[in-house]
């Protein structure tokens, strides 16, 4: 796509020219709030992502000087003036939602083929991201989790209780963006249109990551008569619940979207053993509580938000403000070592400049779960607990991990907690098996 404007515009009667009058006049009458912004004054755009509902940008608004995310409609069709008008109510709609917890829309940008809808950018990704991608977090203190579940139920809390309510369909951790201090933003509310149209003009029925958090209920639209529709934001917040607990993917051993319906539909739903949530987990038999009520076969079944906000009121107020910025720095921390920002300061030193080793092993940490083989694994365990580095305990809980790459990651945790030595251990073994597909290695130094 194109960030440059039409080079069309020579005559006042050109296509481009009209098209952009007319949708001036079109929108004008849709709300004296909801700004159009010109395409042209969105600068520096940036690639962030493709999904099924349209293709997400960084862009930098040349005016207010801020950092934005564009969301386009897919281009695959042609949309009818009518269709259009809809979208754009939706988007008057959803600017007026305003919340602390809702993304704001800032407007909507409209140029020629191109749709989309422009909110604020957030610095910190998805919840999605923070949970599972690439280089996640070592350690999410249970504040921040707790935090991040309390302010999604506030959100749609706030939704609900609107005249009428808005209802989301479509809760996802994908959807729930953090911004610059990891507070919640709720994304994608309110776009039935947006997302039925954008279904339409795809041949893609929705896919693995939506099917994990829609309730059995509609999975049969003939039979879904509506009822219950706002339990269906309660079926998918249990799911990203037992998702921020477990710090694990819904369903993970299914490989097609049909394997998690019938699974579902047969009345299972994410494993609530000790496995997925351990037993040392704060406030579990009321989280677990929560969930089973929250994912209940019938939508009758399942409580209201504010029946989660009850529960959670007195967990949240259990920890200070303190707990909760070490939290944040925390996880701070871990994302600068990869993206390579300064460090934030720390009483301890060594935090601020990490070594070569550790950074080495944090860095690679995905590509060491995935290569490193188990003949390499049980070598650096052996050296660890004889050279006394790692505690027998923490020994221990990594040997009794189910899967090779469960194994891995417990080393690279505890690897993140121990430090420089213990890195080097990490380091060193993986240079006497010849796992090739790492190098460059970094340098050690010599005991001294």
């Amino acid at each position: 796509m194109s960030s440059g404007s039409s080079s069309q515009e020579s005559g006042c009667c050109s296509p481009g020219r009209y098209q952009r009058d007319n949708l001036y006049q079109e929108t004008a009458n849709i709300s004296s709030n909801l700004q159009l912004i010109p395409y042209t004054k969105l600068t520096d755009l940036t690639f962030i992502n493709k999904g099924a509902y349209g293709t997400v940008y960084k862009a930098l608004h040349s005016n207010w000087r801020i950092p934005v995310a564009l969301k386009f409609f897919p281009k695959e069709r042609h949309l009818m003036e009518s269709e259009r008008n809809k979208i754009f109510k939706e988007a008057e709609i959803l600017h007026k939602a305003r919340f602390s917890y809702i993304l704001p829309i800032l407007g909507i940008c409209y140029e020629e083929e191109n749709i989309g809808i422009v909110t604020e950018y957030m610095t910190n990704g998805s919840l999605n991201q923070l949970l599972h991608e690439e280089n996640p977090s070592p350690e999410i203190a249970w504040p921040i989790r707790f935090r991040i579940l309390y302010e999604i139920a506030l959100g749609v809390n706030f939704l609900h209780n609107l005249t009428p309510p808005l209802l989301h369909h479509d809760l996802k951790t994908q959807n729930i963006l953090l911004d610059s201090e990891f507070h919640v933003k709720i994304a994608d509310f309110g776009l039935s249109k947006w997302r039925m149209l954008s279904q339409s003009f795809s041949d893609h029925k929705p896919a693995g990551g939506t099917i994990i958090y829609m309730p059995p209920e509609m999975y049969e639209p003939n039979l879904n008569t509506g009822r219950g529709s706002v339990k269906h934001d309660m079926y998918s917040y249990a799911i990203i619940m037992w998702e921020v607990l477990s710090r694990k993917q819904p369903y993970e051993g299914a490989t097609t979207p049909m394997q998690i319906m019938f699974s579902v539909a047969k009345g299972n739903r994410p494993d609530l053993s000790e496995e997925s949530i351990p037993s040392d987990t704060p406030y579990r038999d009321m989280f677990i509580s929560l969930m089973q009520s929250g994912w209940a076969c019938d939508p009758n079944d399942r409580p209201a938000f504010l029946k989660c906000l009850l529960d959670l009121e007195p967990v949240i107020q259990n920890y200070d403000d303190i707990s909760i910025l070490e939290g944040i720095l925390q996880i701070k921390r871990i994302h600068s070592r990869f993206d390579g920002s300064p460090s934030f300061t720390d009483e301890r030193p060594q935090q601020e400049s990490p070594s070569t080793a550790l950074m080495w092993v944090l860095c690679k940490r995905d590509q060491i779960v995935n290569q490193m083989t188990d003949a390499c694994l049980y070598q650096c365990l052996d050296a660890l607990i004889s050279n006394q580095i790692i505690l027998k305990e923490d020994y221990e809980l990594i040997k009794s991990e189910r899967t090779r790459s469960a194994k891995v990651r417990g080393l690279i945790d505890t690897c993140e907690m121990q430090g420089e030595s213990f890195a080097r251990i990490i380091v060193q073994k993986l240079k006497d098996n010849r796992q090739k597909d790492l190098q460059p290695f970094p340098d050690l130094w010599q005991d001294g």
